[in-house]
């Protein structure tokens, strides 16, 4: 070695002496300058070679901070936070390898060394893991937990290891999914393998599940939507049941198919016990503003009473916008079997509906000149006689809408206006074909329909404060049927009205009362009505005219409204109290009492809790007939009284909470299309309701009374209770025609409700349990009920 090559090596060695104090010397200034809390520095980029040379900055926080100059190893103790982009990792102790670009985390043993404190938790945009350890390597974006609990979307993931991909991927053995966030699950599913991605499915293979450590129900694979909003394909839920119809039954069996915004469909299955199997389908599609439809098809296959069924049922809806005025749309129903929806459904309408109906309409709409022109053609199936109803097959209608006869298109009423622009016209015309056709050819029917309307009228202000409108409508109806009915009805009616409004405001101050307003209205129009009507011909030409008698009448009313002005917490609020209506009439034509009879209507609605109508019809002649205006008889009175009350809710319970958007429907023992829907909010504290009617008929002598009390109440006596009981009862009868209870229990993340019901149609009882966050997840039970 010549003595050129020995001073080099010396100055090399040299130059990494100085190289190695700087390092040391930079990273004393760093140590001694930041606080011990929070550190910041910089990594060589992880995005490879080419990057080698840029810097990129992270930070971390720990109550100590260690770092190696050897091993280039940075050691984070005590609640350790480091950050990296959008990632952040907190654990107990955090060790920061520099030369590797990996991450290694875990949880400190406390004071006691029984348990381990700072679990280690990352945290990757929309992604959240915990677990008793974990390695990151930052320059791949992979990692893995041990012992890892990740939450996203209200679900809980639990595994003994788990991967993650910089693709956003989670692969994991032995997971456990649950909405259930205890550490020891009320139920699970336990997927062998999984694959979740992010904000879009996890996929499953081997999936049981378990209620509590009990495995129930074991499927070779299985799609679990994770997505935050939005449509998503996948298996559907299935349920499980038992009634006296059906026998033990499994229902929703299937698949939903979302591969496009503007269409999806469903297919689903019902096995049951007795009736076979149900397979029901369903195809939806939507483009925004433009069109909409859906096409449903159910199929029944299986033995009622030794006797093999196969029936099915379609539903078609089209509605489709051609342009900004022209709209078509048409609905078709269709069956083979009219005893179809009597086996296969729960909601009472379509039990008792015996009815198919199909329809196709057009409708065109000019809206600068206010006409349109509609088109249609509807059929109705009556299944329980064989009786085809072409009603409308087809029917044309044309309008032509309100129009100023003189002053523009406009045609409204303004001050300054001449009289002759205030009148107004407007027409119509329909053309209609109905016939039926029956299993009896001579009840077969036919009628063809052709009519016309024109109505003028005007609205004139003369005082400025006296509203006059004189009107003339014409109409004519004619008519080829085969049922002996008149082939032309005409009539020719001609009224003059007129009505003011007189107001009186008051302005006391009684507790939160600011101010009463009294509007009183008095109306009144005379009537002229001249009918005719054509018998034989063809369309009401070439038959006799025969004229009905002239008839004219006076109507008058007298409205009274009252409203309130009140004030809470400074914010004013108007509400309509109380209102009051009285009308009669006097026919110059008829024979003998010429005096209508005086009408009254009523209500009164101090607030949204008290809801009070009234009607009542009083004969203006005593018993012998004579005028009698202060002494009137009351022929027939009616009163609707409803008090609904209810506590109210300072915050949403934890139940509402698990459930987003949870509601339920007011009980009503009236018309209901689901009985077995469930009781009210179980959030409310506790609520009362009570309805009272009453109808008083007097006709011909004989007096027709109906009275009748529907009453409901709820309350929670603990926080997982909740007690609901109603009764509708006779008063005249004096019976109960319908009453029922139900119970409910939170179970945490599962409910349970029991409803009996010991009188009525629908007697019977009903019990249901399943998951708050996965109601498809069911067990349900009936017995009694409509249909069985």
């Amino acid at each position: 070695m010549n003595i050129f090559s020995k001073k080099q090596v010396l100055i090399d060695r040299k130059r990494r002496e100085y190289h190695r104090i700087w390092r040391a010397a930079a990273l004393l200034c760093l140590l001694w300058t930041a606080p011990s809390a929070a550190r910041t520095g910089a990594l060589p980029s992880p995005i490879g070679p080419a990057a080698a040379s840029d810097s990129v900055h992270y930070e971390y926080e720990a109550d100590r901070v260690e770092y190696d100059v050897q091993t280039r190893r940075v050691l984070l103790i005590g609640n350790a936070v480091f950050r990296y982009r959008e990632m952040e990792l907190s654990a107990g102790r955090i060790v920061v390898d520099r030369r590797a670009q990996r991450l290694e985390a875990e949880a400190l043993p406390d004071s006691t060394g029984q348990k381990r404190i700072g679990l280690p938790h990352f945290t990757r945009g929309r992604e959240h893991f915990s677990g008793s350890e974990m390695v990151y390597d930052l320059e791949t974006g992979r990692g893995r937990v041990r012992g890892g609990r990740a939450v996203h979307q209200r679900k809980y993931y639990r595994g003994e290891d788990i991967l993650l991909n910089n693709q956003r991927e989670l692969h994991a053995r032995d997971l456990s999914i649950s909405t259930c966030e205890k550490d020891h699950v009320h139920y699970d599913f336990l997927c062998g393998d999984l694959k979740v991605l992010e904000n879009d499915k996890a996929i499953a293979r081997s999936v049981t599940f378990r209620i509590g450590p009990l495995p129930v129900a074991w499927m070779p694979f299985y799609v679990f939507p994770i997505k935050a909003s939005g449509r998503q394909s996948g298996l559907l839920t299935p349920s499980v049941g038992s009634n006296s119809r059906y026998g033990v039954h499994v229902g929703n069996l299937g698949y939903y198919l979302a591969p496009s915004e503007y269409w999806d469909a469903t297919l689903r299955a019902t096995l049951r016990e007795r009736g076979g199997v149900l397979l029901d389908s369903r195809f939806v599609y939507a483009v925004r503003n433009r069109l909409n439809g859906s096409v449903d098809f159910s199929f029944e296959n299986g033995n009622l009473s030794g006797t093999s069924i196969r029936n099915w049922r379609l539903n078609l809806y089209h509605q489709q916008r051609l342009n900004p005025t022209l709209n078509i749309r048409g609905r078709g129903n269709f069956t083979n079997s009219a005893s179809f929806d009597r086996r296969n459904s729960n909601s009472l309408y379509q039990y008792l509906n015996q009815q198919l109906r199909s329809s196709f309409s057009l409708d065109k709409q000019w809206t600068e000149s206010n006409r349109s022109l509609d088109a249609s053609l509807t059929y109705y199936r009556d299944q329980s006689n064989n009786r085809n109803s072409f009603q409308g097959f087809p029917r044309l209608s044309f309008r032509q809408g309100r129009r100023a006869i003189l002053g523009g298109p406009s045609g409204t009423f303004g001050v300054g206006r001449p009289w002759y622009q205030s009148i107004y016209y407007s027409f119509s015309g329909d053309l209609d074909t109905d016939f039926t056709r029956t299993p009896e050819p001579e009840h077969n029917t036919h009628d063809l329909t052709l009519g016309t309307r024109l109505f003028l009228n005007s609205q004139q202000r003369p005082f400025g404060w006296l509203d006059f409108t004189p009107s003339l409508a014409i109409s004519q109806v004619s008519s080829g049927n085969n049922q002996d009915r008149p082939t032309r009805r005409e009539s020719y009616i001609a009224s003059v009205s007129s009505s003011t409004i007189l107001y009186g405001i008051f302005r006391p101050r009684i507790g939160r009362i600011r101010g009463i307003r009294h509007r009183l209205q008095p109306q009144a129009d005379f009537r002229y009505s001249q009918l005719a009507r054509v018998e034989g011909g063809t369309l009401g030409f070439g038959g006799k005219r025969i004229w009905g008698d002239p008839r004219r009448r006076l109507n008058m009313a007298l409205g009274n409204t009252f409203e309130i002005k009140t004030e809470t917490d400074g914010k004013e609020r108007r509400s309509t109290f109380a209102t009051a209506r009285l009308s009669t009439g006097y026919d110059f034509d008829l024979p003998g009492q010429k005096w209508q009879p005086l009408r009254t209507s009523a209500s009164v609605k101090p607030n949204r809790r008290v809801d009070i109508r009234m009607r009542m019809a009083h004969e203006l002649y005593n018993d012998q007939g004579r005028f009698s205006l202060l002494s009137p008889r009351l022929r027939s009175f009616s009163v609707t009284s409803n008090f609904r009350f209810q506590g109210r809710t300072e915050r949403a319970s934890s139940d509402t909470e698990r459930r987003p958007g949870f509601s339920m429907h007011t009980t009503d023992f009236g018309f209901e299309r689901d009985l077995y829907d469930d009781f009210d909010d179980v959030t409310q504290p506790w609520r009362f309701t009570l309805t009272h009617y009453f109808d008083l008929q007097k006709l011909s002598g004989t007096t027709r009374k109906r009275s009748w009390i529907k009453a409901s109440c709820g309350f929670n006596p603990t926080q997982n209770w909740r007690f609901d009981y109603a009764i509708n009862y006779d008063m005249v009868r004096r019976d109960i025609t319908a009453q029922n209870l139900s119970i409910y229990r939170s179970l945490h993340c599962w409910e349970a409700r029991f409803s009996w019901y010991p009188t009525g149609f629908n007697r019977g009882f009903y019990f249901k349990i399943n998951i708050k966050d996965i109601p498809q997840i069911k067990f349900e039970h009936r017995r009694g009920g409509f249909g069985v």
